[in-house]
C-alpha cells in the first residue's frame, strides 16, 4: 500500500514539474512574441549592425523575422509618417549592395530616399561617393488603397541622372514597382517592395 501510494504521490510530482515546465516556456514565448516595438528596434538595430547593413547574408532570415514581428506593433496608416529624407541601413537590393562592395571608381559614402506622397509625390533616390560623384533617380508616386497587409506605395522612375567629375549626365530611367510600410515610428522606417527586396531607413 505504501509502495503504492509512494507511486501516486511520485507520478503527481512529476505531472505538476511538467506542467510548471510546459507553462513556463509558453509564457516565455508569448512573452517574446509581444514585446513592444521599442524593444524591439534596438535588437534589430544591432542585427543589422551585424550583418554590415546588409552584405552579410547569414542574417537575413533574422532581420527579416525581427521586421515581421516589430510590424505586428503598428497602428493606423503608417504612410503618414514617410514624408521627408531618409538613410538606407539595411538592404537585401543586390544593385545597391554591388555597389557597396564591387563598385572600382569610387567607395559609396551614403544612400538616401526623399519621399513626398501629398504635394508633388515624388520619390527620390540617391546614392552618394567619396569625392563628390552621385547617381540619383527621380520618379512619381502614388498611395495604393487595397487589401494589402501593410500600407503600400506604387511608384514610376521618371528620370535619372549621374554626376560624374563634376560633370552632370543624364541617364535613361527604368524601374516601375511598389513598396509596403511594414512599420514606421517616425525614426526607422521597415519597408519591403515589389521585387522582394527587404530594407529599413533611418530618417535624416
Amino acid at each position: 500500500m505504501n509502495h503504492h501510494l509512494r507511486g501516486i504521490i511520485k507520478l503527481c510530482s512529476c505531472i505538476v514539474f511538467l506542467s510548471s515546465v510546459t507553462s513556463a516556456f509558453f509564457l516565455k514565448n508569448l512573452t517574446q512574441n509581444n514585446k513592444p516595438s521599442g524593444l524591439l528596434l534596438p535588437e534589430l538595430e544591432s542585427l543589422i549592425a551585424a550583418s554590415e547593413s546588409g552584405l552579410e547574408k547569414s542574417y537575413e532570415e533574422d532581420v527579416k523575422e525581427m521586421m515581421v514581428e516589430i510590424s505586428k506593433s503598428r497602428k493606423g496608416d503608417q504612410r503618414k509618417s514617410l514624408p521627408g529624407r531618409w538613410e538606407l541601413i539595411y538592404t537585401t537590393e543586390k544593385e545597391i549592395n554591388f555597389f557597396k562592395t564591387s563598385w572600382p571608381f569610387a567607395k559609396v559614402s551614403g544612400i538616401t530616399q526623399g519621399l513626398d506622397l501629398n504635394n508633388e509625390k515624388v520619390v527620390n533616390n540617391v546614392i552618394e561617393f567619396e569625392g563628390g560623384g552621385e547617381f540619383s533617380v527621380t520618379g512619381s508616386t502614388n498611395v495604393v488603397d487595397g487589401d494589402d497587409e501593410y500600407d503600400r506605395v506604387a511608384f514610376e522612375f521618371t528620370s535619372a541622372k549621374a554626376l560624374v567629375w563634376g560633370r552632370e549626365i543624364s541617364l535613361p530611367p527604368t524601374g516601375a514597382g511598389w513598396f509596403d510600410t511594414m512599420y514606421c515610428d517616425g525614426n526607422l522606417r521597415l519597408s519591403r517592395d515589389s521585387r522582394g527586396d527587404w530594407s529599413v531607413f533611418r530618417r535624416t
